[in-house]
């Protein structure tokens, strides 16, 4: 393993060193609409099971608040999250066949919904109005 090539995948649009092919290849998945989507499950998902053991592990600590704990984890994950979802283009019929797909096989109409509720709780409205967008067409393609 070559270390310098793995922090070169993190400065490639610096172009201070040239890429493999292989290097471009994982740049290219980067930009895939189904790679925003599964970032954006697995971040919500993966907090999820955190949050469950936190509270499992520090259920008889009484030093321990969880709720500020996880309400911290959680605005710093469900912001992250967001930046992923918002990298989907609605107009884009290549983006919107990843939702299609992506909806059939996860939890992803759960994951948007809980997130939204979380930005609803911090009035971060306009966070809301993308993500009920997406969960609008998810909805109605899959009535279709």
């Amino acid at each position: 393993m070559n270390i310098d090539r793995i922090f070169a995948l993190f400065d490639y649009k610096n172009e201070n060193k040239p890429l493999t092919e292989e290097d471009n290849t994982i740049i290219e998945l980067y930009e895939e609409p189904l790679f925003y989507i599964s970032a954006f499950e697995k971040l919500i998902q993966n907090n999820n099971i955190f949050n469950h053991k936190l509270e499992i592990i520090f259920k008889h600590d009484e030093h321990y608040d969880p709720e500020s704990l996880i309400e911290t984890g959680n605005v710093i994950v469900y912001n992250r999250a967001y930046s992923f979802i918002t990298m989907l283009d609605l107009n884009n019929d290549v983006h919107k066949h990843a939702l299609q797909i992506r909806a059939k096989q996860s939890y992803l109409i759960d994951n948007l919904t809980s997130v939204m509720n979380f930005f609803i709780k911090y009035e971060e409205y306009e966070k809301c109005t993308v993500i009920k967008a997406i969960l609008k067409y998810i909805q109605e393609s899959l009535e279709m």
